[in-house]
C-alpha cells in the first residue's frame, strides 16, 4: 500500500523575519510616552504578498495594503486573534503597524499558522 505524502510548503529555515504581536494594555498610564499596548509574543515568520483568497479578506475590511505571514504553530503557547496588532521588523515594512484580520491554523499538518495582516490607516 502506497502512502501518499504532500510536499512541505515551508521549512523552519524559511522563517527569518521577526514579528512582534501586541495587545491593548489594561493599564491606564499617565506617562506621556505610554502607547497603551503590551507586547504579547515575538516569533520568526515568512512574509509574502497576499493571495487571491487573502485579497477578499482585505477588501471586505476596506484595507488597501496587506501582507500574509506564516509562522510555526505554538501549540497553544500563543493564540493570535483579531484584536491584536503586529509589527514586522523588516526594512520593507518599516514604520507600519498591522491589524490582524484573519488567523488560519493549518489543520492538515498542524505545523503552521497563517495570519492575514492589514495596515492601520
Amino acid at each position: 500500500m502506497k502512502v501518499r505524502t504532500m510536499k512541505q510548503k515551508y521549512s523552519f529555515g524559511d522563517f527569518r523575519i521577526p514579528v512582534t504581536f501586541f495587545r491593548a494594555s489594561e493599564v491606564d498610564s499617565p506617562e506621556p510616552n505610554a502607547t497603551g499596548q503590551t507586547e504579547v509574543y515575538s516569533a520568526l515568520c515568512f512574509a509574502y504578498s497576499p493571495s487571491a483568497k487573502d485579497y477578499t479578506v482585505l477588501s471586505s475590511a476596506g484595507v488597501k495594503q496587506g501582507v500574509t505571514i506564516v509562522m510555526p504553530d505554538t501549540r497553544g503557547q500563543f493564540i493570535p486573534d483579531v484584536s491584536m496588532t503586529a509589527v514586522i521588523s523588516d526594512y520593507r515594512y518599516q514604520g507600519i503597524e498591522w491589524n490582524i484580520l484573519e488567523v488560519r491554523p493549518d489543520f492538515d499538518n498542524d505545523r503552521f499558522v497563517t495570519i492575514v495582516l492589514g495596515a492601520i490607516q
